[in-house]
């Protein structure tokens, strides 16, 4: 059925070496190499931590039992909070890893009595297994009485699996996660609408601004005006994307870049960008690990709709949007739980009140400013740009991101997308049998190359038709896994999402719609101030699948804000695998 065994020890190291140095294309892994543990940590097995406070080491030995036929170096790098460690291989036991750690015992103890008396309210948490709800767990806690015990005699403690984290903080989803309201998207300070006129073109949360920060011309040299163009031009000719071509899309070009008006020097007039905002997006759930490599704090997004004002007066709501997903520049357990909270905290305002926009422009500030990330090109925090755009037949997705070495947004490849070529082939279905573990666990990321044959895309059609991804042989829970991280199946047939978007484009004053995967459909009535789920039938095995995405992520934030990062801390990052399609 498949040749990756056979193959897969003769071609990995020139398929990684092959794939680096493609023309337009990113850093990626080949298939054959393994992920970063910051990505993808090891599975853990077991877990024990007994006190030591007699050694002087350290207030506790930290045991990881790691799974077997894991490629495991000797020495694994490990962070307790924000304190680094070493694990280091037993001698006898090629899957046992220990060190000595700092430990807040009494703080364990008191998180564990807070757990129980949660439980004692009946308290559930809901669960997903990566986007998929499971259903709601009882609060899990260790018993209180026992723990002291334990710790007063020197033994050792096993965290039970699965870990189900509290106790809870409270999350505002339409303040914390998902901000759509007018009063805070229309604010008149932050915010332009080249429709209406109204606001300030130099607001915070422009398209101007954002832009003209991500340009950063004292550092790049690039202005910002030709910065914009530059990358709507890339619509005009064929792209060239891991050797597969991205046709034209001329009315890109006609219907918005041709329309843009222009300054007195004959650049592009970003105070006058037909660029509505939509949507103002906290994605900390997709932070990395921090327990291997000290982490990331996820990624800070702004949604915007592409408008035209008209000869008229009229204006035009295109079927174009454009997200700007920004890595934010924050590592360390308490860096990062620090940032959760001022998400939080917003909860506490009124919505769209003087405030409340004043201290999310604080947070945000944190990622879309000049200069917030001295590492990355033009040192801005951007990781990506993306766009779903229907102004010609397909729907297409595409991605941008301004390269090492590099100071303009350039075409990219698509977030764990084939080339559409290879849906239903032989290739696909051996990649998803021979990885099938890997993609049930998220612990994969699509290759350049595979087999020998290019794989990852640039131009992304979504229909119509819209499609789900399959191959001859996939397991059903595989294929409908490595469907749903496609970038045109997630905004398609697996979510039921069949206008294409999960934010939807708007009229001035109005609130864009949000998609069933995102708020749900409970009977009791869902909405981003209370998300639920919805279910639906697998459409390829007719299996139910239930989501209900904000729900998820606020769970996140919510056990985010009350990590111990001494404590619980040590449980929740060892375990902790980051969702790598950041949809």
């Amino acid at each position: 059925m498949s040749t990756l065994r056979s193959l897969s020890l003769g071609v990995g190291l020139a398929l990684a070496a092959g794939a680096a140095s493609l023309l337009h294309a990113p850093a990626a892994f080949a298939a054959e190499e393994p992920l970063p543990f910051e990505l993808a940590p090891p599975v853990v097995e077991d877990m024990l931590i007994t006190p030591t406070p007699q050694s002087g080491q350290g207030d506790a030995l930290l045991q990881l039992i790691y799974a077997k036929e894991q490629q495991l170096p000797a020495e694994i790098n490990f962070n307790v909070g924000d304190k680094p460690v070493v694990l280091r291989r037993d001698d006898k036991d090629p899957q046992l890893y220990s060190a000595a750690i700092p430990f807040d015992f009494d703080g364990f103890v008191k998180e564990q009595s807070e757990r129980q008396q949660l439980a004692g309210q009946k308290l559930t948490v809901p669960t997903f297994v990566d986007r998929e709800f499971r259903g709601e767990a009882p609060m899990a806690f260790l018993d209180p009485e026992t723990l002291r015990k334990q710790i007063e005699l020197a033994l050792p403690i096993r965290i039970p699996f699965p870990v189900v984290f509290g106790p809870p903080a409270i999350v505002r989803p339409e303040r914390s996660l998902l901000v759509v309201s007018p009063s805070v998207i229309e604010d008149t300070t932050r915010t332009f609408d080249l429709c209406t006129g109204a606001g300030n073109p130099n607001g915070a949360w422009t398209f101007n601004t954002l832009m003209t920060n991500m340009a950063n011309q004292p550092v790049s040299g690039v202005h910002p005006g030709d910065f914009v163009e530059n990358w709507l031009r890339q619509w005009s000719t064929t792209q060239t994307i891991n050797t597969f071509p991205a046709a034209p899309r001329s009315q890109v070009i006609n219907q918005v870049l041709n329309a843009w008006a222009r300054d007195g020097a004959g650049k592009l007039d970003l105070k006058k960008s037909p660029m509505r905002l939509l949507a103002i997006a906290n994605r900390m759930d997709l932070r990395t690990n921090s327990a291997y490599g000290g982490g990331t704090a996820g990624e800070g997004r702004f949604v915007f709709g592409v408008i035209r004002r008209n000869a008229s007066g009229s204006c035009t709501v295109f079927p174009f949007t454009v997200i700007l997903e920004y890595g934010i520049p924050i590592s360390g357990c308490t860096n990062i739980r620090s940032y959760a909270r001022q998400w939080g905290a917003l909860g506490t305002l009124t919505l769209g009140s003087p405030v409340y926009n004043s201290q999310l422009q604080v947070i945000t500030d944190r990622f879309t400013a000049a200069n917030a990330a001295p590492a990355k090109p033009n040192r801005s925090a951007i990781n990506q740009v993306r766009t779903n755009e229907f102004l010609q037949s397909p729907w297409e997705l595409r991605e941008f991101a301004i390269a090492r070495g590099a100071s303009q947004l350039t075409m990219t490849t698509a977030k764990q997308t084939p080339h559409h070529s290879l849906n239903n082939s032989i290739l696909l279905g051996d990649y998803i049998f021979d990885f099938g573990p890997q993609i049930l666990a998220n612990t994969y990321q699509v290759p350049l190359l595979y087999q020998g044959q290019r794989m990852l895309t640039g131009a992304v059609p979504n229909g119509p038709p819209q499609l789900i991804w399959n191959g001859p042989g996939a397991g059903n829970d595989e294929r409908h896994k490595f469907s749903l991280n496609t970038c045109n199946s997630c905004h398609g047939k697996e979510t039921q999402t069949t206008n294409f978007l999960h934010i939807t484009t708007r009229a001035s004053g109005g609130t864009s719609g949000l998609s069933l995967f995102l708020v749900g459909n409970n009977p009791a009535g869902s909405s981003l101030a209370n998300p639920g789920t919805f279910t639906m039938n697998d459409p390829f095995s007719g299996t139910p699948r239930t989501y209900g995405d904000l729900k998820d992520r606020a769970t996140k934030l919510s056990a985010l804000q009350t990590n111990a990062c001494l404590s619980g801390a040590v449980f929740h990052e060892a375990l902790s695998v980051p969702l790598l399609a950041t949809h």
